[in-house]
C-alpha cells in the first residue's frame, strides 16, 4: 500500500459516513457502499460482517471525533460557558453525519440491534456528560444543566434535524444566561 494512502476498511468507513449522513440506515444498502468506496463486495464483508457492523464502526469513529472536537470547544478559555455550550450544540447542528446519528437513534430505531442503539445513545450521553462537566467546572449547580441543554437541543439541534431554523445567537444567550 502506497504510504499516505487509506485502507480500505477506511475508504468503506468514509463512503458509509456519507451515505447513512445522505439516506439513513434503512436507505443505505451495502451494495451502495460498495459502489461509492469502489471495491468489492467481499472486501466490505470481509471488513465487516454485517451492516450493523459497519454502523457500529462508523459510530464509534463519529464518537471519537466528535469528543476530541468537543474538548477542544470546553477548552477554550476564549468563549465564555454560554459560548461554548451553543458552539457544542452548533458543531451537532451543523454536521450532516452528526445528525444522521439522531436520525438513526430516534427516527430508525426498530432498524438497530440494542449494541448500536446504545452506542447511538452513548454520543448522545456523551454529550450530556461534557454539559453538565462544563457547567460543574464554572462551578455552577449540576441542576440547572437539563435545562441547559434542552434550550440548546430546542434552540439548535431540533431545528437542524427538522429542516427548520434555528434561533439567533443572542436569543439562546439570553435563555442561557437566565439559567447559568
Amino acid at each position: 500500500m502506497a504510504r499516505g494512502r487509506p485502507s480500505k476498511k477506511q475508504v468503506i468507513l468514509d463512503a458509509a459516513r456519507q451515505l447513512f449522513a445522505e439516506s439513513g440506515y434503512q436507505g443505505t444498502s451495502i451494495d451502495l457502499v460498495v459502489q461509492t468506496a469502489s471495491v468489492s463486495k467481499p472486501t466490505v464483508y470481509n471488513n465487516f460482517p454485517t451492516k450493523q457492523a459497519l454502523l457500529q464502526a462508523l459510530l464509534e469513529e463519529l464518537s471519537s471525533e466528535v469528543q476530541s472536537q468537543r474538548q477542544a470547544i470546553i477548552g477554550d478559555d476564549s468563549l465564555s460557558v454560554i459560548g461554548r455550550l451553543i458552539a457544542i450544540f452548533r458543531q451537532l447542528a451543523t454536521v450532516p453525519e452528526y445528525l444522521a446519528v439522531y436520525r438513526m437513534c430516534y427516527g430508525e430505531r426498530h432498524k438497530l440491534d440494542e449494541v448500536t442503539y446504545q452506542l447511538c445513545t452513548r454520543f448522545d450521553q456523551v454529550l450530556q456528560d461534557d454539559c453538565q462537566a462544563l457547567l460543574l467546572r464554572q462551578k455552577e449547580e449540576g441542576d440547572s444543566t437539563l435545562v441547559v441543554i434542552a434550550i440548546c437541543r430546542e434552540s439548535l439541534l431540533i431545528p437542524a434535524l427538522s429542516g427548520g431554523q434555528a434561533v439567533s445567537q443572542d436569543v439562546i444567550e439570553t435563555a442561557l444566561s437566565r439559567v447559568i
